[in-house]
């Protein structure tokens, strides 16, 4: 793949499985492998914070994994609302986040940003802009209610 192109549908579709697959399964290795270090998190009325380490990665990593796994969620899947090069080597692709246990939805869908940049002919997840909601659930700081919302209670 050539940096300057942007990435595909089907490119980032394939990315966002293989996200996917690695918290689902709880694999690191293959996280590593979508993901950059520096990697930068970014909610939506919160403070950014940035993963310098391969430690800090699989904390944050972990934390994740947990929360996926105590609250069941046997999917993710990122219907994709728009692709918008940024650089030469970077691209910002908005989804709506769908997560399901099983055939139900475990929280009302939510809009993600992933800024990927070109690296080693491969798109990679360089920053994540998401509700505070959803970031601070998946770093165990955060609820989903009954009514399928992101809560701090």
């Amino acid at each position: 793949m050539e940096a300057h192109n942007p990435v595909t549908p089907a490119q980032f579709n394939e990315l966002g499985d293989t996200l996917t697959r690695a918290l689902l399964d709880g694999n690191f290795e293959l996280y590593k492998t979508v993901m950059t270090i520096p990697h930068r998190a970014v909610p939506r009325d919160g403070e950014p914070y940035e993963l310098n380490t391969e430690e800090e990665l699989r904390a944050d990593f972990d934390l994740y994994a947990q929360a996926l796994a105590i609250n069941h969620v046997t999917d993710i899947f990122r219907d994709i609302v728009a692709i918008m090069p940024m650089e030469d080597d970077r691209i910002e692709v908005t989804v709506e986040t769908n997560m399901l246990s099983g055939a139900q939805r475990i929280v009302e869908p939510f809009r993600t940003q992933f800024e990927l940049v070109s690296q080693d002919d491969d798109w990679r997840i360089t920053t994540v802009r998401s509700s505070l909601g959803h970031i601070n659930w998946s770093r165990g700081r955060a609820h989903i209610s009954r009514d399928g919302r992101f809560t701090d209670t």
